[in-house]
C-alpha cells in the first residue's frame, strides 16, 4: 500500500504531523489495516500523544494477537507514558510468549529503552545483533531508540552494524 509506506518516510524523517496525516489517509481506505495504526502509533509517541499511541496500538494487536513486535512497542509506548507497571507486565507477557513463539530482542530492547534501562535496553539490542536482526538496520533511524543515541555502547554498535551514526 502505498500510503503507508509515504507516511513510513515522513516518520523515519521526523515530520511527525505530515506522517500522522498521511496514516490517517490511509486508515481511510482500510481501518482494520495493523501496520497502518502501528505505524501511526510511533508517530504519535514522537508528538507525546501517548493515550493514542497505546489506543493504535491495542487495535493493531487486536488484528494480530499475540504478535511480539506490537507487544513490544506496546511495552514501549507505555513506560514513555508511565505506565511502568503495564510496560512491566508486556516484558512478563513477552517472555511467556517465547516459550511457544520466536521473540526478538529487538522488541524486548523497547521496552527496556521506554523505561529508561539503558543497561537493559543495550543488553537486548546487543542480542538482536547477534542474532541478526534484520530491525539492525533502522537503529540510526529508530526514534523509540533516541534516549539511547547519547550512550557510548549505543554508538560502539551502530558501528558494529555498520550504520553512520545519526
Amino acid at each position: 500500500m502505498v500510503g503507508i509506506h509515504l507516511g513510513w518516510h515522513y516518520l523515519y524523517t521526523r515530520r511527525y504531523d505530515q506522517a500522522i496525516e498521511q496514516f490517517h489517509k490511509t486508515l481511510e481506505l482500510d481501518p482494520a489495516f495493523p501496520q497502518t495504526q502501528r505505524y501511526a502509533a510511533w508517530a504519535y509517541l514522537q508528538k507525546g500523544m501517548h493515550a493514542e499511541a497505546i489506543a493504535a496500538l491495542r487495535a493493531a494487536l487486536s488484528a494480530r494477537e499475540r504478535d511480539p513486535e506490537i507487544e513490544g512497542e506496546l511495552g514501549h509506548a507505555l513506560a514513555v507514558a508511565g505506565r511502568r507497571a503495564e510496560a512491566l507486565a508486556v516484558l512478563e507477557r513477552l517472555g511467556h510468549l517465547s516459550a511457544t513463539r520466536y521473540v526478538s530482542p529487538y522488541s524486548v530492547a523497547l521496552v527496556h529503552a521506554g523505561l529508561g534501562d539503558r543497561d537493559q535496553a543495550l543488553a537486548w539490542l546487543d542480542k538482536a545483533y547477534a542474532e541478526r536482526s534484520d530491525y539492525m538496520a533502522y537503529l540510526t533511524l529508530e526514534t523509540m531508540l533516541d534516549g539511547l543515541r547519547t550512550d557510548h555502547r549505543f554508538a560502539a554498535l551502530v558501528g558494529r552494524v555498520g550504520l553512520t551514526g545519526r
